[in-house]
């Protein structure tokens, strides 16, 4: 207790002291102020750029921890199909793997995986828009790439929270999707192109498949994640299976196990137990034969490296541009104590300790500095907020308020330059004495 009460004592005093000298104080920090500004920002636009690096990142190749996980059957046995799980309905399409796979979420608590498999279709509506240039009187726009047939991705509606994907109009694709008679689809801004950018929720949009009698609804549309992706169609995977088991009902129900894959999206933490976990429990469940294979979620360390390295640059080259705005604190601390040797003499002959007259003078600029650094904060904060951040290429769909890094960096340094630079001042009160006192 007496320690934290000599602590407080300390900073009331250095504060008082501060004040006193408030005018030469504010001269000599002005410089501190708008170096840890300037530093602030820079780490503030150096994080943001990081994450909105890695949030491409992810919208390309999914979170950063990410295991890609298949299945499939060896031997003489490799055509077969395992029972189908108990869970499923009987109107739905047989998917035994994807079964399995959600007993083993379920039982190792995988809160986020999603089926996925790639296809392809040919739509009445792409055609004509390309003959006629428009849809519903609106000027369609030719794909970077060419007019190609859209690309069929049936997918698990977990697959938009590990891709990022955040739609731009309307919803994302629902398990419930099956039961639709228009099977309900969202489309990318590519395909959106193709048609014109017609309104999706004033009247519905409706694709009708020329191979088959299938029929899609548009209840969405995402951004493309590179401006050459082809046009894509989103489906909810087992919509997709009911649509792909009508137009071949002749056909095995259950689709190429060579094609589909899995996404599991797992803490950074456990990603290297799941990687050896998941596969062999996958297999359990599955059954004599199976063998999974799990790959991927290996980026988190390269993520976390690139970020340290732009972080520490920064903060080497900020702290030297704050020291050298400190040195002015540190003459006028020094001037201040040749000022004050009759104070500190008298204080030194009422029995002040000189580790008490150190802490003292020492407190003062680290208090002066502190505050320094919290007006540098407070001015890069306004500057950040402020910045057109997508016109400079930094586009966040996470975008913090202000990264709390960059924060506790400026004042860290700032705090640790009035430190040195109160090291010196101090140690010059110490060595003042009584008889200095009445020389002075």
């Amino acid at each position: 207790m007496r320690a934290l009460h000599q602590l407080f004592g300390a900073l009331v005093e250095a504060w008082s002291e501060v004040k006193v000298q408030r005018a030469r104080v504010v001269l000599s920090l002005v410089g501190v102020v708008a170096a840890v500004a300037a530093m602030s920002t820079v780490i503030a636009l150096g994080d943001l750029v990081v994450q909105s690096s890695k949030e491409m990142t992810e919208a390309m190749d999914g979170r950063a921890t990410t295991l890609h996980v298949t299945a499939s059957k060896s031997g003489s046995d490799a055509g077969d199909s395992p029972a189908a799980g108990d869970g499923q309905s009987p109107t739905a399409v047989p998917d035994p793997v994807g079964d399995a796979m959600a007993t083993v979420a379920d039982r190792l608590s995988i809160p986020y995986w999603a089926r996925v498999e790639n296809g392809g279709v040919t739509l009445d509506e792409i055609w004509q828009s390309r003959q006629t240039g428009e849809f519903r009187g609106h000027p369609v726009v030719e794909p970077e790439l060419g007019w190609q047939d859209p690309l069929v991705r049936a997918v698990d509606p977990a697959y938009d929270i590990i891709y990022r994907i955040k739609p731009l109009r309307g919803r994302w694709v629902e398990d419930a999707d099956a039961d639709q008679r228009l099977t309900p689809v969202v489309i990318n801004a590519a395909m959106w192109d193709c048609l014109g950018r017609a309104p999706i929720d004033e009247r519905p949009i409706v694709l009708h498949s020329s191979d088959s009698d299938a029929q899609f609804r548009v209840v969405g549309v995402v951004s493309a994640k590179t401006p050459y992706e082809p046009p894509v169609m989103y489906a909810a995977y087992s919509a997709w299976a009911n649509v792909r088991a009508s137009a071949s009902p002749g056909r095995s129900d259950e689709p190429d196990r060579s094609s589909v894959e899995m996404l599991v999206w797992v803490g950074p933490d456990q990603v290297d137990e799941a990687r050896q976990i998941v596969p062999r429990a996958l297999a359990s469940v599955l059954g004599p034969g199976w063998e999974g294979t799990a790959s991927g979620g290996d980026r988190d360390g390269m993520d976390s490296g690139s970020l340290g390295q732009i972080r520490t640059v920064i903060m080497v080259i900020g702290g030297i541009v704050v020291f050298l705005g400190a040195l002015g604190l540190l003459n006028v601390a020094i001037v201040t104590v040749r000022q004050r040797v009759r104070e500190i003499g008298i204080r030194r002959a009422l029995g002040a300790s000189a580790g008490r007259v150190f802490f003292a003078v020492f407190m003062e600029s680290v208090v002066a500095t502190f505050l320094a650094g919290v007006l540098g904060v407070a001015v890069a904060i306004l500057v950040v907020r402020f910045l057109p951040l997508e016109s400079m290429g930094i586009i966040l769909q996470d975008k913090p308020a202000f990264p709390l890094g960059a924060a506790c960096d400026g004042l860290a340094i700032s705090t640790g330059i009035g430190a040195l630079c109160g090291i010196i001042p101090a140690f010059a009160a110490v060595r003042v004495k009584p008889i200095d006192a009445i020389r002075y």
